[in-house]
């Protein structure tokens, strides 16, 4: 198993990269900063109000990450809003939210869950033992179990294989109507910036007051 388990998982942690490539593992050595630590903090915004539920960003995931059969690190989901005869279907994209204070690290005995400097919270299959209990601690039903390398729990990582080449997350990168826009919370600029100085952005749910690197610009009243 061990190195199928490397292979399928990006892992970065004390200096050592371990990225996903064609040829098999490769190891890299980072001295000084990580390539994504202490230069940024990597975030997320979903406009509700852009996104048509095409699934582009869930087919782009799947394809890129290979999650087991039924499982997404992304999926979108058909909701709605008002109420009858003024209700209105809309469009929620969820994933791992990346939270501030992981309730799933908290539940981890093995301490396979850390939180990198960049934001991102990452799982550390060397110490994973599928034990399951991050899976049942998170908020937005974001980690399975693959029982293809023992039980390990996955989950969305913003593509951090990607992010170590300069490229944005699969799912960003495949969005048509530009519904997920990527950016530095350190460091912001373009589009990402003009979001966090002037939409009113949440993180959901609003009301679990859980603090997290994707935020959500809800649907606009009135909107059609």
């Amino acid at each position: 198993m061990g190195g199928a388990l490397q292979n399928r998982r990006t892992f970065l942690k004390n200096g050592l990269l371990v990225c996903l490539g064609a040829g098999g593992v490769a190891w890299t050595r980072r001295a000084g900063a990580q390539f994504s630590s202490e230069n940024h903090r990597w975030g997320m915004i979903i406009d509700l109000n852009r996104c048509t539920g095409c699934q582009s960003c869930v087919v782009a995931c799947k394809l890129q990450n290979r999650t087991v059969e039924n499982r997404f690190n992304t999926e979108v989901l058909e909701k709605e809003t008002g109420e009858y005869p003024d209700a209105r279907p809309y469009f929620m994209p969820t994933q791992c939210n990346q939270c501030d204070d992981p309730p799933c690290m908290e539940t981890c005995g093995e301490q396979a869950i850390f939180k990198m400097e960049n934001g991102i919270v990452a799982t550390d299959w060397s110490k994973c033992t599928g034990q399951g209990d991050c899976v049942d601690a998170c908020p937005y039903d974001a980690r399975f179990l693959d029982a293809r390398f023992g039980g390990r729990s996955d989950k969305c990582d913003f593509c951090l294989h990607r992010l170590e080449k300069a490229m944005v997350p699969a799912c960003v990168e495949a969005c048509a109507p530009k519904a997920r826009i990527w950016g530095d919370f350190d460091k912001p600029e373009g589009e990402f910036a003009d979001y966090l100085k002037k939409a009113e952005l949440i993180s959901r749910p609003p009301d679990r007051g859980i603090e997290t690197s994707v935020l959500y610009k809800w649907i606009a009243r009135g909107a059609s």
